[in-house]
This record gives structure tokens, sequence and C-alpha cells, in this order.
């Protein structure tokens, strides 16, 4: 591979913006839902979203999936699909801020990592440093001079729970290693790559536990028998994963545990951080393996794990070589105004969408999305298996912002870290991804460019500027386009918005004192462009009490890096998830969005306007200059 490797990825982000605007000083201030104010805005927007690329959305029928339908059986885009996209795009332009508080507007939590194959040179060697000290992982010889390492601090136990939680007891002496060569290995289906036969069920659930019996010599297994066999000891047998090279890698046997020891308490926090760092990973696993294998054990059940103490945290798990968390979470690395939370101040989004924050702290959103029903008949597409990796913060050359002197990639345990943004995808042409092993890949069946979809968005008693951020967020700018569904990586979902018709309510016509009038609804074409100059004057206004000088929002580099991204179609070789041999010696970080941006304009003005400039350009390159024109 090459010796300087560039990390690519098919998403990047949208800084977030040192600039922010409270919309609104407390939420007492928010209009009230129990009447209709005249001098607010309430109307219906309806909108049509057309798919410039094929697009899926799941009915999330796990291993038959198609496109959703609603009760009545029509196939249609959810009004809550339709709402995050909208929320996603109101935070930026609305200048908003996330709320890491509850998982408001991210998950916070501790992210894992293991580091044992980092070149000393690429951008995780410093990690694979501070992951060998964390674990006092020493190098070793076996007595026929084989090199291996080791994880000195890591104990052996077992994980058990009782009415306080759940604890660690540890094991009496040493786990032993045991080769799948074995000879009483495979009457528990433990075997190495080549001596698994075809017809032996279950062969693939390559992480597995079983008690056994047994009989030790010093650190040699002499005998492994069914678990209750007189005269032997009890433990259990443990394989850790998918066997490596012919011979495979090596069983555990955990000896019975030690009732001398205090057992090791696991705290709520840790137990947390184990699940979500599960979940996270439960798509690459289940290619090989049955995912309740890692389950935290329940009532007298108990699970022999590895563990270690480190950072006033207990870190466990099924592997001698443990995932163990970085030092901070990650609402440590948004900005200072992010993570305060003393402001009473409403933001935009928590304005318009609503928020629960708390029995006695929550508002209803203003704003109503239906269903978007598919026009026509469905053309649907036959099925594409592709390979849908979710990005991962725990990739954090591509999550975390590089270090400004030296471009180097920072990771979580600098305690000035700082998280890029929010997350995009870029657009790109179809190219679907080739498909992996079966157990990984997802089977979509998108329906065809050109699908259409209808629906109405409802708004009540909302302030001019927030009717503009609203009609912003859901057309954007010129030749701009959102994503929807899944896919995203391969190029699906692109879809064009269009507003169709702005209708506003006139309360003073639509009310007499004879009674309802009906029909007295008025629609306003021009007023989508109007609102949306109304509020970016508004937020213009904002930012200049704040000291920020600027004639529109779309002068600020974090709202043109949004747009970017919103219509540029990427070269999809240049927008891919990167190979797996390609992380291993990555040397320099995600390139901004902004980076992409400025050399984008630098090419296009490089372009040559003409076909004499062209040839010109051609000359040079070849030594020499046109001095005449071509005859045509």
């Amino acid at each position: 591979m090459p010796e300087n490797t560039k990390v690519h990825a098919p998403y990047n982000f949208v800084p977030f913006s040192n600039e922010h605007i409270g919309r609104y000083a407390c939420a007492e201030d928010l209009p009230r839902h129990d009447l209709i104010d005249p001098d607010l805005k309430s109307g219906e927007i309806y909108i049509t979203l057309r798919a410039e690329t094929p697009v899926f959305v799941s009915d999330g029928k796990k291993g038959n999936e198609h496109f959703f339908r609603n009760a009545a059986g029509k196939i249609v885009i959810p009004g809550s699909t339709v709402r995050g996209m909208t929320r996603a795009n109101m935070q930026i332009l609305g200048l908003g801020w996330m709320r890491p508080q509850g998982n408001e507007d991210m998950d916070d939590y501790q992210i894992f990592f293991r580091d044992v194959a980092s070149g000393s040179s690429s951008v995780g060697g410093e990690l694979r440093k501070n992951y060998q000290r964390a674990l006092d992982v020493q190098n070793k010889k076996t007595p026929s001079g084989k090199p291996f390492s080791v994880p000195c601090k890591v104990q052996a136990g077992y994980l058990c729970r009782d009415r306080s939680g759940y604890y660690i007891q540890p094991v009496r002496g040493d786990v032993l290693r045991v080769p799948r060569t074995h000879p009483d290995a495979a009457q528990f289906h433990f075997f190495a790559p080549n001596q698994c036969p075809d017809d032996v069920p279950g062969r693939v659930n390559y992480a597995r536990a079983v008690a056994v019996s047994y009989l030790a010599e010093g650190k040699n297994v002499k005998c492994i028998a069914p678990k209750g066999r007189a005269g032997m000891k009890q433990g259990f047998l443990l394989a850790t994963g998918r066997p490596i090279g012919k011979q495979g890698n090596c069983l555990y046997l955990f000896p019975q545990e030690d009732r001398s020891v205090k057992p090791v308490p696991v705290s709520e926090e840790d137990v947390l951080s184990y699940q979500v760092d599960l979940e996270a990973r439960k798509n690459s696993l289940k290619a090989y393996y049955d995912i309740k294998f890692w389950a935290l054990p329940k009532g007298n059940d108990r699970k022999p794990v590895f563990f270690v103490r480190h950072d006033c945290h207990t870190y466990f798990g099924c592997s001698r070589f443990l995932r163990i968390g970085y030092e901070h979470r990650l609402s440590e690395g948004l900005p200072l105004y992010c993570r305060e939370t003393g402001s009473k101040a409403l933001d935009y989004p928590s304005a318009i969408l609503g928020f629960a924050r708390g029995q006695r702290n929550a508002y209803r959103s203003r704003v109503s999305f239906e269903d978007f029903s598919l026009t026509g008949q469905p053309r649907e597409l036959p099925a594409v298996c592709a390979v849908l990796g979710e990005p991962k913060p725990s990739y954090y050359p591509g999550y975390v912002k590089p270090d400004p002197k030296t471009g180097r990639a920072k990771h979580y345990n600098e305690n000035d870290f700082n998280l890029r943004g929010y997350k995009q995808y870029w657009l790109k042409e179809v190219r679907p991804a080739q498909a992996g092993k079966v157990r990984m890949d997802s089977a979509l069946r998108p329906l065809a460019a050109g699908s259409e979809f209808r629906g109405v968005i409802r708004y009540k008693n909302l302030a001019e500027d927030e009717l503009g951020l609203l009609l912003w967020s859901l057309r954007l700018d010129e030749n701009c386009f959102q994503t929807i569904g899944k896919g995203k990586p391969y190029g699906y979902g692109r879809m064009k918005v269009s507003v169709d018709a702005l209708r506003e309510f006139d309360f003073s016509a639509l009310y007499t004192a004879g009674g309802l009038a009906g029909g007295a609804i008025r629609a306003d074409d021009a007023a989508v462009e109007r609102y949306i100059r109304a509020y970016d004057a508004y937020a213009a206004q904002a930012l200049g009490k704040n000291g920020r000088a600027v004639r529109s929002l779309r002068e600020l580099d974090e709202i043109q890096d949004f747009f970017f991204l919103k219509r540029t179609v990427r070269d999809p070789k240049e927008v891919r998830y990167m190979q797996l041999d390609e992380y291993r010696n990555v040397r320099d970080p995600l390139e901004t969005v902004q980076d992409v941006r400025e050399e984008f304009a630098r090419r296009e003005k490089e372009k040559p306007k003409t076909w004499e400039e062209a040839l010109d350009g051609l000359l040079k390159v070849r030594g020499a200059k046109s001095n005449k024109k071509p005859e045509k």
C-alpha cells in the first residue's frame, strides 16, 4: 500500500459555528399553544420530494426489508424522517447548539478502543503506546523461542450480578491456555480451522464459553471432559474469537472463582459504557458471532471475563486484549457554549420543533409533519446487497479536529480535543458496494430515481424569521439536494425538495360574525423567498449584536461548507469507506470541507474559458506557446 495514506470517507462535517443565536430568552417567552396569535404565521407548506438517485426507506423488518408502508399499506416516507432531516438542517442554518444533556442532540458516552496494530508512525502510533501502558503489555517468548505479547495488568474472573448490581469474582490461580488442536477440544466443537468437519452444526459460533471438568499439571492441560466429572477440577473453556491461521488462536480455561478474594464492583456507568460499545459493534460482530454471547449475565448466571482496572474504571470483556475507554467523553469535545447548562436561552430548533428536558421543562412542536405519499405506481428496483457500515466516533482521525500546529490527528485521551462538527454525507453517483459477508449485508430494494413523494407540513404561531428558517431548512438553496433513507454512503437517497405552495391562514377573513367563512385561505408563491430573506436578515442582525458583522449568513464559512456539501456531487472513488488494510498506516487526518471547497474553487478558476485558452494551456504543458489561432 502507499506510504502516505490519507483518511477518506463518504461523509464529512460542517464545523460547529463560533456564533450561536438564542431566539428566546426563556421558555416563558414562547408562544402559547392554546390560542392562535393573529400577529404570527400559521398555515401549510405543500412539499414534493423527488428522488434524483434510487431511494430506500426501510420498513425495519430485518432480513426481508422493503420500502416503508403506512398502516393503510401505502408506500410513504414517514413524517418523522422528514422532521429529523429538517431539524438537522435547522441546527446548522439556525446556528443552534448541540445539547449533550440527556442525550438530546447527541449520544454522550465514553468511547472504547483497542489498538494493538497501528504503525508506530501512523496517526494511531501514540495511542497504541497509551493502550500498551494501560494494560502493561510485555513481550515474552515461548520455550521454543516464539515471541508473544502478554497484557500483564489484565486479570480473569466471573461477571455476576446480585441486588446491588454487577461485580467480578476473580478466579483461583491462572487462566490456562489450551490449543484448539488439543484432542479433547473437538467434543465441544472447538476446532482449529483445518480440523472443522463440514457436518458440525454451529461451527461458526467462534466465540463460546462451555462449562467443563479438567485436569492440569502446572500450565499444561492434560484432560478436558464435560462438567461435573468426579475427581476433576471445574471451570469454563472459552473461545474468544474466530480462528486465525492454520492452527487458530488458543482457547482459555478459567478455573473456579476464588471466594476468599473480595469481589471487584462494576459501576453502573461502566456497565452502560459496555452496553453502548456493544450496540455500536453489533453489525460487524454478527458476521461471525452470536451477539448473545456478549450480553450481560442475567439472574444467577455468570460469565467468564477478562478485566482490568484503569483510571478508576473497570473494563471487562471476552478477550485478554480488552477494549478500554478513552479518558474523555464525547461531549467534552463540543464548543464551550454547548456544554454550559446554566443558560435558559432557547435556540431556533428547540423553539420551533419543541423539546423535552424533564417533566416540567418541555414544549410541544409548533410544526407537524405528515407522511409523504408516493405518487403514481412504485418502481421497485432489484435487491442490492451492501454493507451498511455506520460511521462511528471511535475512528477519531475522522471525527476529531487535527492539531492546528502539527496537522496530526488528535484523540479522546487529549485534554484539548475538539469534535469536527455536524456529520453530513457527500453527494455521489450511485455505486453499490460489493457484497461482503452475507450476515453483514443488507438487501436494499430501492425505488427508482424519479420517484416522487408529496406531503403537507403544518405550522402554527411562527414569527416571520422562524417560518423563513423552516422553509430554508426544507428547500435549501438553488441546486441543492437533501439525503434521505439508507444507503447514503453509496449515493442512494439524493432528493430534490420543492415547495409547491405556501398557504397562510388569514384569520381576519377566516372567522366572521356570521361564523366560519370557508375557503378563506390565500396562497402566495413569492412569500417563500421573502420569508427566507426575513430570517437571514434577522439572524445577521442578531450576530451584529454579538459583535459579528455580516450582511448574510452565507458569508459564514460553516454555512458555505454546508451548501457545498449539499450541491457538489463527488467522484465515488474519492468519497468511499476505507479498506481494512488502509486503516493501519494512515498518516493524515480527514481533510475539511473547507479544504475541499477551496481546492474545488481553485480548479474552477483555472479552467480555460475559451478554446484558445485551452489550446494555450495544452501547448504550455508541452513546452510551446500558441501564437496563432487554429483553423476551424
